[in-house]
């Protein structure tokens, strides 16, 4: 019988098989929605030193890749998986990952041990009475918000000279991700 080989023939224009992709994921013409909010901790005496440690890049997206759906991010699919081919994810609850850093105290500069960033993504509450088909997100907006509350220097960001501190930020602007709360601490590990 051929008619598994048939539907994948029929099928294949709709779906893509989730190959590995070995491009850089940087999204540098990717922009936050207008009116996005930035708030920095002030009360947190630790900073993410990424100078020191891994890559930002390399943080961020095995961030955004442990909380966003496998088929996001091609080159982590396990072989002869199918994916629908698209670039908005939904978005269906609140979600989070740890990841390694090194971690430094902001008076003396130490790099101290036991400490990790939390990176977390809490989708704004949709109203029930309204017709909204759900939030979704890009991997454009995972590395995009992180990166800004990480990499853009303050106020637009929580970089200093230093480092990166905690914070977060808010999503502005109109799309399904207005509301939304990207957040990045630093936590004991």
């Amino acid at each position: 019988m051929h008619t598994p080989s048939f539907l994948l023939v029929v099928l294949a224009p709709s779906l893509s098989l989730c190959l590995p992709s070995h491009s850089k994921t940087t999204f540098t013409h990717w922009q936050s929605a207008a009116n996005s909010t930035v708030t920095c901790s002030t009360t947190s005496d630790k900073m993410i030193a990424v100078a020191v440690g891994p890559q930002l890049s390399a943080v961020l997206n095995d961030a955004c890749a442990a909380m966003m759906p496998i088929c996001a991010y091609q080159d982590r699919v396990p072989p002869d998986t199918i994916c629908v081919q698209t670039v908005d994810w939904e978005l269906d609850g609140a979600k989070s990952s740890v990841q390694s850093v090194d971690v430094e105290d902001k008076g003396s500069g130490e790099n101290i041990d036991g400490w990790a960033a939390k990176f977390s993504v809490t989708p704004a509450l949709q109203s029930i009475a309204a017709d909204t088909a759900g939030v979704f997100w890009t991997k454009a907006d995972c590395y995009g918000y992180f990166a800004k509350i990480v990499a853009d220097a303050e106020p637009a960001g929580c970089h200093s000279d230093m480092g990166s501190g905690a914070g977060s930020v808010t999503v502005g602007g109109t799309s399904s991700l207005a509301g939304t709360v990207f957040s990045v601490e630093i936590i004991e590990n």
